[in-house]
């Protein structure tokens, strides 16, 4: 009888902990899907495909650790900004490209602030906490539909994070932009790894006002400004990336305004046409720059 009642109580306790975090408003860890062949939770059609998608991204906003899986293969028309919230995940399969819609009217120029600089890939509400972009590739179409847009002019942004605390960025390639692949500003707690930039159209990482920012094992071809960019950063990592060139371009790290706690190792920059490393206008404690190969620059 003693056994039977242990049994029954233990039970009864593993069935209430499963109840725990929907009871004390705990995030969930589900998947919602966006497709472009019917199957999934939001349906795309390769037109306007900002609106499916933004529309599982409020969902995930409003639901706490939801990740939005899009699947592939399959390119996506983004006209609009994909709107990223806290504690939320987008992620790509295999094949999956988020791809500029032609025709849109002009986002950005040169007289933009940051907070002006509309992109492909923002922050929902000013404000976020907690986010990933994994496994996809954006696609900033510039000599596809916009060959007659000036490079490095703040038009289309591939990603403009600003505010956000906790951001992780892997496995993203990002080709044929206009301007940044990556402005980050006024953030915290950045993670980039395993990222390729293809031919933007300005920094491939620029942080601007970033408490603490790794960027490595990642590869940059530059053909308009530097690779990383690094204007009033502290605890900024850049490690065992590779940084080229297409033709043209700067450097393959900037380094501006008040630095603090910088460290760039491992690196291999090659074939650039300025200085692998260049300082601008730079007031700096514990800035270390050491065993990185450097050939062909400058």
């Amino acid at each position: 009888m003693l056994k039977r009642q242990l049994g029954t109580l233990f039970l009864a306790i593993c069935l209430t902990l499963t109840t725990v975090p929907s009871v004390l408003g705990g995030e969930n860890t589900q998947t919602i899907t966006v497709t472009g062949d019917g199957s999934g939770d939001y349906n795309c059609d390769g037109v306007d495909d900002h609106v499916q998608i933004n529309q599982a991204l409020e969902f995930a906003a409003a639901n706490p650790g939801t990740t939005v899986q899009l699947k592939g293969p399959f390119t996506y028309d983004i006209g609009d900004s994909l709107l990223i919230g806290s504690d939320t995940t987008l992620a790509g399969d295999s094949g999956v490209t988020i791809k500029l819609a032609k025709g849109l009217p002009l986002w950005g120029s040169r007289e933009s602030s940051i907070a002006e600089k509309k992109a492909m890939i923002m922050i929902r509400g000013g404000s976020a906490s907690n986010v990933k972009i994994e496994n996809l590739t954006v696609d900033g179409s510039q000599s596809d539909y916009y060959p007659g847009i000036r490079l490095g002019t703040s038009s289309y942004n591939m990603a403009t994070i600003i505010n956000c605390n906790g951001l992780t960025i892997q496995g993203v390639t990002f080709q044929n932009g206009c301007n940044d692949a990556l402005l980050i500003s006024k953030s915290s707690n950045v993670m980039i790894d395993s990222v390729t930039v293809n031919k933007c159209g300005h920094d491939g990482v620029y942080a601007y006002h970033v408490n603490g920012i790794t960027v490595k094992n990642s590869k940059f071809i530059n053909r308009t400004n530097s690779s990383v960019r690094f204007d009033s950063v502290t605890d900024g990592v850049m490690k065992n990336n590779e940084c080229t060139t297409s033709g043209g371009g700067y450097a393959g790290l900037e380094l501006q305004g008040n630095l603090k706690n910088i460290e760039a190792s491992g690196n291999y920059f090659h074939d650039l046409p300025v200085p692998a490393v260049i300082r601008l206008n730079t007031q700096e404690t514990n800035v270390n720059i050491h065993d990185n190969r450097i050939e062909n620059c400058g």
